[in-house]
């Protein structure tokens, strides 16, 4: 039998493998579509893919992922500010720093931990609100 780092011997010298959550990834147009929705989450780890132009946040306590584009989907029904370029922005405001990059952008969740919420405000559509925890 192979030794894995991830199994724990049990006391009768067998292996137990850790099991992991399979993340769930969250959709913010269907959690926070109406009025007075909200989503809170806290990233434990920020990942960049750049060649798909997008950021995928995970938060390992809930088991919870978000994927966050940086530029509209080219056959979108509507042209609104991606929801990267919301989630930079709202990093900026809290941090109180430019972003300059989307590499910026993920190393801000990884140096500090931050809290994102998303709340429906009416008419105003989703407000993204970094809190520094």
């Amino acid at each position: 039998m192979e030794n894995d780092n991830r199994k724990q011997t049990t006391l009768f010298g067998g292996f137990v493998k850790e099991e992991a959550k399979p993340l769930t990834f969250v959709k913010v147009y269907e959690e926070v579509a109406s009025d007075g929705d909200q989503f809170t989450m806290t990233p434990t780890t920020a990942t960049l893919n750049e060649e798909k132009g997008c950021i995928t946040l995970v938060d390992t306590t809930k088991s919870q992922a978000l994927t966050c584009y940086f530029d509209n989907h080219p056959s979108a029904r509507f042209k609104s500010t991606p929801d990267g370029v919301r989630l930079g922005r709202a990093v900026e405001r809290a941090l109180k720093v430019e972003i300059g990059s989307y590499a910026d952008l993920a190393s801000a969740f990884v140096e500090n931990t931050l809290e994102l919420n998303i709340t429906h405000t009416g008419d105003k559509g989703r407000l993204w609100v970094i809190n520094v925890l």
